[in-house]
């Protein structure tokens, strides 16, 4: 059957052709069709998406007026994801190496009790440990990774979404799965994330200059309210299941719940953790909704 591949677009008009432009190889001649969720960009990514989908059928083009990864996550689930035996999941601004769709397509092929397939990282300076630890835990990386159609029927039947405005979607992801979708405090199921170790990705690191310094920057305070978040999120699914998980991720930010969070202590993460916590408690809680 015909591969589906998710692509999520949130400014990236400068990279997604790369991103667009590797994906032929990356199949190694398996059939797909390509929908890019092109989400509250404020650049021409929408433009430079269209074009791409006049130019092949394959590709369909959507925009969404809100950027959220999670909330576009949930729409292509629910809305637009067809009825096949694998989805790809890739960010736009990463460039899938060749073969890694074939390789995430076949390994969940050969285990079908799988539920998800992850690809790990073939550059940046890191990407040895990082991919230790995808393989150590058996979790998804959010670059790219597969869900089979199993997985997604099977999280369609249980009706369960990401919270609008969460952070850190391919650690919940994981999570649920290694939950067997059911939340609580049993993660043991690996069976249902599979390590395709052939399919890599590759991605630009940042460097010194004052564009990547506040890239830099913003990536820290998001990975700062993903630790928040993460904290209480994952108390609340492992108490009382997928049940507590709410429909806006700021429903969780109540005084009870943020109260006891403290900074972590090391040099980088103190400060951001710091000012992400008085952020999160000048939240207007509960202000957005799930779109």
């Amino acid at each position: 059957m015909t591969l589906s591949i998710c692509i999520f677009a949130h400014n990236e008009q400068w990279l997604l052709h790369r991103c667009i432009g590797a994906l032929d190889a990356a199949a190694a001649g398996e059939d797909y069709c390509a929908h890019i969720l092109v989400n509250g960009s404020t650049d021409e990514t929408y433009s430079v998406a269209k074009a791409f989908a006049a130019a092949d059928r394959r590709i369909t083009a959507h925009f969404l007026p809100v950027a959220d990864k999670a909330n576009a996550w949930n729409d292509y689930v629910y809305h637009i994801a067809p009825e096949t035996n694998t989805h790809i999941f890739i960010d736009g601004d990463i460039q899938p190496s060749a073969g890694a769709v074939c390789a995430l397509s076949n390994a969940l092929q050969r285990t079908p009790h799988a539920y998800g397939a992850a690809a790990l990282p073939a550059t940046g300076r890191s990407r040895r440990a990082w991919a230790a630890r995808l393989i150590t835990n058996h979790y998804l990386s959010g670059n790219l990774y597969a869900l089979s159609g199993k997985a997604l029927a099977e999280i369609r039947a249980r009706d369960i979404r990401l919270p609008f405005g969460a952070k850190g979607e391919d650690g919940l992801i994981s999570y649920l799965l290694l939950t067997n979708l059911t939340g609580g405090m049993d993660d043991s199921h690996r069976d249902r994330v599979v390590i395709a170790e052939e399919a890599t990705f590759e991605y630009d690191s940042l460097k010194f200059n004052w564009r990547d310094i506040k890239i830099f920057h913003r990536r820290l305070l998001r990975y700062s309210e993903r630790h928040l978040q993460k904290i209480i999120l994952y108390r609340l699914l492992k108490q009382n299941g997928i049940a507590a998980m709410p429909d806006n991720i700021y429903e969780i930010y109540s005084s009870e719940n943020i109260g006891p969070l403290h900074p972590r202590l090391d040099p980088v993460n103190f400060w951001y953790d710091r000012v992400m916590l008085k952020r999160v408690r000048r939240r207007n809680l509960g202000g957005l909704k799930r779109v």
